[in-house]
């Protein structure tokens, strides 16, 4: 078994240690420790095949930066480094500074449970996220579901936007949105399981409970789609999709979408942050007085901009949907 992937080969590994190896020179002298999350460090990152069947990095390489203390200076000294190592190396590199003093008090997210439970550290302390809080996966709360929908519907109006321009599609574009709609078909299978309290952080325990989910709209595409998903995604060979007819997918699946998503809200009753809290978010991002968050907002807002009936301009939601994803 790859120490990436689930599949991948040692030459694969090797060029991941490499690229990892050029990361920690560049990043390690201004930090304490950097740890690999999303799939490469959990262990289920995917191959890219080639046509000649080499395989090479197809997911981005999403680091936790823990330094001492987080100040305008880190934040753009670390945005010039993942620059410089995007280019470098030809993978999309992000580096998220933490403060070591500010792990104790994470909220309870999507995002920190995965951090905290599926990471490698790559230098520094291999206990570097003790420190954070022991989170239940049986109490993740549901609402995060809903905020995994969001970022993964935006990648719909991505394609969306794109295909309506006269300009043919590059065969990096294709990959890439084919990419894009698997990761809507993950989000579906991943919410229905948080919905139905069978969530797992690895997809080898969540390809087995999929089948199990309750009923719900679309349930058939989405345990299908999600087993799909999962396939390519252990073994990324976009060669055999020659055929894919991106459009159909994408029709098919903005369907299920903006039929899933108001289902999924509908299944939980908890307020995504206090009515304090709401107040002041709005009158800052909004500029006006509601007591629901702004990402509420933005789950409206996005299911209307897919179907061409928002009020709220593409640019707006682009911004605010990259300060609350």
């Amino acid at each position: 078994m790859s120490k990436y992937t689930i599949k991948g080969s040692e030459e694969l590994d090797a060029r991941i240690d490499a690229d990892l190896e050029m990361i920690r020179k560049t990043v390690s002298p201004h930090s304490e420790a950097g740890i690999l999350l999303g799939g490469y460090g959990r262990g289920e990152g995917t191959p890219f095949i080639l046509a000649d069947g080499s395989q090479a990095p197809f997911n981005d390489y999403d680091l936790v930066i823990i330094v001492k203390t987080i100040s305008i200076q880190i934040r753009l000294l670390f945005q010039r480094l993942e620059k410089e190592l995007t280019e470098q190396l030809g993978i999309p590199v992000d580096l998220c500074p933490y403060a070591r003093h500010a792990l104790s008090s994470r909220e309870f997210s999507l995002l920190n449970y995965e951090m905290k439970y599926g990471h490698m550290v790559i230098w520094g302390d291999d206990d570097a996220l003790d420190a954070m809080p022991n989170y239940d996966t049986a109490t993740i709360p549901v609402s995060e579901g809903s905020r995994l929908l969001m970022n993964r519907g935006k990648l719909l109006l991505d394609i969306k936007r794109r295909l309506a321009t006269a300009k043919p599609l590059t065969e990096d574009e294709r990959i890439c949105f084919i990419k894009f709609i698997n990761k809507v078909l993950l989000a579906f299978g991943d919410a229905a399981l948080l919905a139905a309290g069978k969530y797992h952080i690895s997809y080898t325990v969540k390809k087995q409970r999929i089948s199990s989910i309750a009923p719900m709209p679309d349930r058939d595409f989405i345990i299908a789609g999600y087993l799909s998903a999962i396939e390519i995604k252990e073994w990324g060979d976009y060669q055999k999709l020659i055929d894919y007819d991106l459009e159909h997918q994408l029709e098919q699946t903005l369907g299920v979408f903006i039929r899933f998503l108001p289902w999924y809200r509908a299944q939980y009753a908890i307020r995504e942050c206090s009515i304090p809290k709401a107040i002041a978010l709005n009158l800052k991002w909004n500029k006006c007085f509601s007591i629901r968050h702004p990402r509420e907002e933005l789950y409206d807002a996005l299911a209307d901009l897919l179907q061409d009936q928002s009020s709220m301009s593409h640019e707006r939601f682009y911004a605010l949907q990259r300060r609350f994803s």
